[in-house]
């Protein structure tokens, strides 16, 4: 027979054990294939190959459009011209030509990328790509701005 003072340590057994098993159902639901991955911050130096990708001109894009450049860097020689820009996901986003144009105080310059044709119906995600292209100039910089033909 039951007293009225044993009701109390009944329910606070009863709840004990509640907390008990559904930790453990929560335990067994986030333990498996679907169960998230995750790791502390990276440490020390970077990896190398998280540095531009280098591309070159790939002519016969369709939908071509004028992409803007971030950064362009003159080499020592004077005729040599690095461009950084960020691109798109291949096949999607391909850089299709480099057009350059001379003026007495401009070298302008006008990257031009597309999709590929030939790479059919195919989903690409939406994520910027650094990427480099390095453009051989016919006539030396010669102190004159550089200029982007998209902007």
């Amino acid at each position: 027979m039951r007293t009225a003072r044993s009701r109390p340590l009944m329910v606070a057994v009863v709840g004990v054990l509640v907390v008990v098993a559904a930790g453990a159902a929560f335990a067994v639901a986030t333990d498996g294939p679907d169960t998230p991955v995750s790791s502390g911050p990276i440490t020390g130096n970077p990896p190398d190959d998280t540095g531009p990708v280098v591309v070159e001109p790939r002519p016969g894009m369709s939908d071509v459009y004028a992409r803007p450049f971030d950064t362009a860097t003159v080499a020592e020689d004077d005729s040599t011209v690095t461009i950084d820009f960020v691109g798109g996901v291949e096949p999607c986003s391909v850089l299709d030509r480099v057009e350059v144009r001379y003026d007495a105080s401009t070298v302008t310059i006008t990257l031009f990328e597309g999709r590929d044709p030939n790479a059919g119906d195919v989903a690409c995600i939406e994520i910027g790509v650094l990427k480099r292209v390095v453009v051989q100039l016919d006539e030396p910089v010669a102190g004159r701005a550089i200029a982007d033909g998209a902007s």
